[in-house]
This record gives C-alpha cells, sequence and structure tokens, in this order.
C-alpha cells in the first residue's frame, strides 16, 4: 500500500500533460497549417516570376536587333568615271625645275572606269581603276561622309605604274547617293602628274 500511494503520487510531465490535452481537430489545424507554410515557402515569389519573363523578353528582342546591325555592314557597290588631265605642279622659285612646265600632256589623259566595294564596320574600300592612268587597285575607308584612299598599280615594275590616292565626298542625302572628288597620281620617277575628277553612283 505503501508503494501503490508513493506511484499515485508521481507527477506527469508537462509535455505530456499539453499533448493529451489537445483535441485531434486541433491537432489537424496544427498540421494543415505547417504544410501550407512548407508549400508557400517552395513556390517563387510573383516578383521573381515576373522579373525572369521580363529578362527572358529582352534577350529575344535583343537577337534581332545583332542580326539587323550585321545585316546593315553589308557591302555595297559604286562605279562611275574619271577624267584625268596634267595636274599642277608648283616647285620652289629657285629650284628651276622644268620639267613639269615641259611635260606635253599626251600620256595617261582622258576618260577611264571605277569600281569600289564600300563595307564593314569601318567602311572599307577596295577597288579598282582601269583607263589611261593604267591598272590600279584602290585600298581606304569611308567614313559616310569622306571616302580616303590609296591607289597602287597592280604591276609596280611597269613603267608607266602610277601611284597616288584618291580623296571623295558624299553627296548631301543619307545614305549617299553619289561620290565626288578628285584622284591624283604620279609615275615611278614623278616627271608625270595627274590630276582627275571622278564621279561614282551607287550600283
Amino acid at each position: 500500500m505503501r508503494y501503490a500511494s508513493r506511484l499515485g503520487a508521481a507527477r506527469v510531465p508537462p509535455a505530456v500533460s499539453v499533448l493529451s490535452a489537445v483535441s485531434p481537430l486541433a491537432a489537424l489545424l496544427i498540421f494543415a497549417a505547417a504544410s501550407c507554410s512548407k508549400s508557400s515557402a517552395d513556390k517563387p515569389s510573383p516578383a521573381a516570376s515576373t522579373s525572369a519573363a521580363a529578362s527572358a523578353v529582352a534577350a529575344a528582342s535583343a537577337a534581332p536587333s545583332s542580326s539587323a546591325g550585321k545585316a546593315s555592314t553589308g557591302a555595297t557597290a559604286w562605279s562611275g568615271s574619271y577624267l584625268a588631265k596634267v595636274g599642277p605642279v608648283a616647285p620652289p622659285e629657285n629650284a628651276k625645275e622644268k620639267t613639269w612646265t615641259d611635260d606635253p600632256g599626251t600620256a595617261a589623259v582622258g576618260r577611264g572606269a571605277i569600281a569600289l566595294s564600300i563595307g564593314g564596320s569601318r567602311g572599307d574600300t577596295q577597288g579598282e581603276i582601269t583607263g589611261p592612268l593604267g591598272d590600279l587597285r584602290v585600298a581606304g575607308v569611308f567614313d559616310g561622309t569622306e571616302l580616303r584612299a590609296n591607289v597602287l598599280p597592280k604591276d609596280p615594275k611597269s613603267d608607266a605604274a602610277m601611284t597616288g590616292f584618291m580623296l571623295l565626298a558624299a553627296s548631301g542625302e543619307t545614305p549617299p547617293a553619289s561620290l565626288k572628288g578628285t584622284l591624283r597620281v604620279s609615275n615611278r620617277d614623278a616627271k608625270i602628274v595627274r590630276e582627275a575628277s571622278v564621279e561614282l553612283a551607287k550600283k
């Protein structure tokens, strides 16, 4: 009897008392609330979803723009003619040089043809010149306003080989419809100097 009274007097732990006091309905509600919280944490927030969608749209929009930029750098063909004449030379007065004043102006004069290709992001220019000035190569740059180019002979060892430069200005409209300017060259010993007016049009 003394042992039984001691067992009856034993105290039940507080945690067990609380759990036993919770009704089945309350336990079910607690479990449902915990499940909702976990589900909400696993789903991305509306702000994150909106940001990801906006990034995708921006990337898709940038792709066509890049393609358009590449297309705009395609080469364009230009062609036209030049009219060469004796180029003026002004040596120092005390030089008493008569090489250019005695030039009869019968060689390397007249009309010829020019064909150019302009393209790339820098306006790289390549082309050819034919006619009384001989067969020449053109290499330069067109910046949208001016075309500046070197003119070199296809056969540098030729006695009639000409070397010089060409400077052309674009017409006022955008994009320009024509290029006009001057071509100036001389032969290997610079005794023959020629200047030509140039006019080109886009093909």
